[in-house]
């Protein structure tokens, strides 16, 4: 692959006097107000956003979710023969899963990139955003895409380079990551959650205050409630692994009581209840595409969908830029890409909407019939 990028690498355009003359000099970088546009750092909180993805479910499924409805089915439109030639490479790259892979990519990391490789026959080539490092004239234009592999930096040309970035700032080069902004929220959850597992744990097996007469019985009653909840992890079934004796059975030498302490569950499940809420909004997803509609009608999830929506072709808008700028010149064809819309008022969408909201009791059955464009049935 290095040798390959070498050769296209060696021969960069540069910018005209007139260019240079019209624009104005931003950099140089390190004189830049340290803010999170134009900040580094957050490129070396990649291995955390990946481990958010991998270890939660909020995270990995949102931004599922978003990729597979962001990269629906397409077509091409343009000349006969430029949309057979652009059919047959979509094909030969798999390029729908290809860029589904790209959005997933570009919301955990906040970029992605494709290398177009190949002069007769182009081909794409995932360049890893670990390994990636934009570099930029004085005048905040992109000139080159460094790529490490190994020991060995090859500098890119950029419109050799595919780059999908989420969020973008300002003129910063760099995207980041959905998971930026939930990351915080999503660590206090987790840890509250731990918590309030404990505390139910606690609630269930309350601490035993034993007062005992005879001194020499002390460490036979302290043997006994020591062992009235047993963990067996050997157990097949839920239900028998944890063994919990029930009945203490002592004479009036030793005496029982029930250490009660104030624990606000009910107060640490509300909190958790809102941090859900404030990561559903940072992940952009309805909680009704997970088949959770409580708390929903129809005024509200019609806003949601198309509020959705809107995320969605503003994703869709990047990828059809880069393609049409930078791959189909390269394919020499003079074609456009057209998504498949999802809009909030196709009758699969609304159909799905419907059936959730009924079973969850939230509308009736003409209710659910008007939704989705269909008579109310007759009264017998």
């Amino acid at each position: 692959m290095l040798e390959r990028i070498k050769k296209i690498a060696s021969s960069f355009r540069t910018k005209s006097a007139d260019y240079r003359a019209e624009k104005v000099q931003i950099f140089p970088f390190s004189n830049l107000s340290q803010n999170l546009a134009f900040s580094t750092g957050v490129l070396s909180n990649y291995s955390a956003y990946e481990e958010a993805y991998f270890t939660s479910v909020d995270v990995s499924t949102a931004i599922d979710l978003i990729a597979q409805f962001a990269v629906t089915e397409y077509n091409f439109t343009g000349s006969e023969g430029d949309i057979k030639k652009a059919e047959e490479f979509a094909r030969r790259v798999k390029l729908q899963t290809r860029l589904i892979n790209d959005v997933r990519s570009m919301l955990i990391y906040g970029n992605s990139y494709e290398y177009i490789a190949g002069e007769q026959e182009i081909e794409l080539q995932y360049l890893n955003p670990k390994r990636v490092q934009i570099k930029v004239d004085e005048y905040g234009e992109i000139v080159a895409y460094g790529y490490t592999s190994g020991t060995e930096q090859v500098d890119l040309p950029p419109e050799r380079v595919l780059h999908f970035a989420y969020g973008r700032i300002g003129n910063s080069p760099y995207g980041y990551s959905l998971i930026h902004q939930v990351y915080n929220l999503l660590k206090l959850k987790q840890k509250l959650e731990l918590m309030a597992a404990i505390l139910a744990y606690k609630m269930g097996h309350p601490m035993l205050h034993a007062k005992v007469k005879n001194p020499m019985l002390i460490s036979e009653v302290e043997k006994v409630l020591q062992n009235r909840v047993q963990t067996n992890y050997a157990a097949t079934r839920v239900e028998d692994q944890i063994a919990i004796v029930n009945q203490i059975v002592t004479d009036e030498a030793v005496e029982l009581t029930v250490l009660n302490t104030d624990l606000d569950l009910p107060g640490l499940v509300e909190m958790i209840k809102y941090l859900q809420s404030q990561i559903d909004k940072a992940l952009k997803v309805p909680r009704v595409f997970y088949g959770e509609p409580e708390g929903s009608n129809r005024a509200t999830s019609f806003n949601q969908l198309k509020t959705f929506s809107l995320f969605l072709n503003s994703i869709r808008s990047q990828i059809k830029e880069e393609l049409e700028a930078k791959l189909f010149p390269l394919l020499g064809v003079d074609v456009e890409i057209v998504f498949d819309e999802i809009t909030i008022d196709e009758e699969f969408a609304w159909g799905e909407l419907a059936v959730q909201l009924f079973q969850a009791g939230i509308i009736d059955t003409n209710e659910a019939r008007q939704l989705i464009g269909f008579p109310p049935l007759k009264e017998e």
